[in-house]
């Protein structure tokens, strides 16, 4: 700031006259308001829109923060019609023997969600589409499934149904009627698509947050954990920095029969609403980690599916440096 005036001083005085000294002071005063004003505006930005059923909030610190979240958004939008049109065009083409072309980005988290679809010996399956969409119109129409109808949707679930071409970034469902359904891995791949952008960007200090459920931090930030039991109470508070969270939990997407609680997290192996009293688990994965966001939305899910001392064993063959469980709620 000292040289910026020494400078202007001394084109103050080349000028001739008073009238081009003040219009020159006036220029200076408008390019200072301006630049610093901008600079303000620009180090804070936070913007909040609905996508994939829930509120996300970016928030940045930094001269590219508006530019960060901006582009952000714009590639979100665009990751859930790239989802939208390949899952619909895979489901459409199941047990009809064609590898399909996807987008790079879908073909990423299905081969990610393929690997913990290993790791987690099923617990964690892309392909329970079938099931969700049955427990889809229960839910609807408050009327439980018969016994024969979930039966008939083990038929159509499981991974090993979904193949991969790496070279060529293809797949396919080799059987009519399976579905892939991408809904417990989206948020946290859409959380690894703005932490890119942001660290593209120079941003050190900022928040991605997909409806609370699905959150990467940049500096150290504390999260409050929801009661699953009391919508606006706060049981826990977690720090995370440089960190992926994700939480999964049965009390966002339920409906009740008969006093008996049905959520919307499907078990692949039994093909109805999980029951193993576990009403909310809540992990943290090390930005460190590639697709940080989508393993910890996998993890998150898969340990709501299992137990917690089945899943810590899946978290020892990733890595227990950058995998954490911070929580797991049971009701009994």
């Amino acid at each position: 700031m000292k040289i910026f005036l020494e400078a202007a001083n001394k084109v103050y005085k080349k000028f001739d006259g008073e009238f081009m000294r003040k219009f020159f002071v006036a220029i200076l005063i408008f390019c200072v308001i301006f630049n610093f004003g901008c600079g303000r505006e620009n180090f804070h930005f936070e913007r909040n829109e609905k996508v994939m059923g829930t509120i996300v909030t970016l928030k940045a610190e930094g001269k590219n923060s508006r530019k960060a979240i901006d582009e952000s958004f714009e590639k979100i939008f665009a990751l859930v019609e790239k989802i939208q049109t390949d899952v619909k065009n895979l489901n459409d083409n199941a047990g009809n023997g064609k590898f399909i072309k996807v987008t790079p980005e879908v073909f990423e988290i299905l081969q990610t969600s393929q690997k913990y679809s290993e790791l987690t010996g099923g617990a964690f399956d892309v392909t329970v589409g079938a099931a969700v969409d049955l427990w889809k119109l229960a839910r609807k129409n408050k009327i439980l499934p018969s016994p024969d109808e979930i039966e008939n949707a083990k038929n159509f679930v499981g991974y090993q149904h979904l193949l991969l071409n790496e070279i060529e970034k293809t797949a396919r469902l080799d059987k009519s009627g399976v579905k892939i359904n991408l809904g417990g891995v989206g948020k946290g791949y859409g959380v690894d698509v703005a932490k890119k952008i942001f660290a593209e960007n120079g941003i050190e200090d900022g928040i991605i947050d997909f409806g609370t459920s699905s959150i990467f931090a940049f500096a150290q930030k504390k999260i409050g954990l929801r009661n699953p039991r009391a919508a606006n109470e706060i049981f826990k508070v977690v720090e995370i920095e440089n960190s992926a969270l994700s939480t999964s939990g049965d009390y966002e997407q339920f409906f009740v029969v008969e006093g008996r609680r049905y959520h919307h997290i499907i078990n692949p192996k039994t093909c109805m609403p999980t029951e193993n009293k576990i009403s909310s688990a809540t992990v943290i994965v090390s930005g460190d980690l590639e697709n940080c966001g989508t393993v910890a939305d996998i993890l998150s899910t898969a340990i709501f599916i299992l137990d917690k001392n089945s899943a810590q064993k899946i978290i020892s063959s990733v890595g227990e440096e950058k995998i954490k469980i911070v929580s797991v709620e049971t009701e009994y």
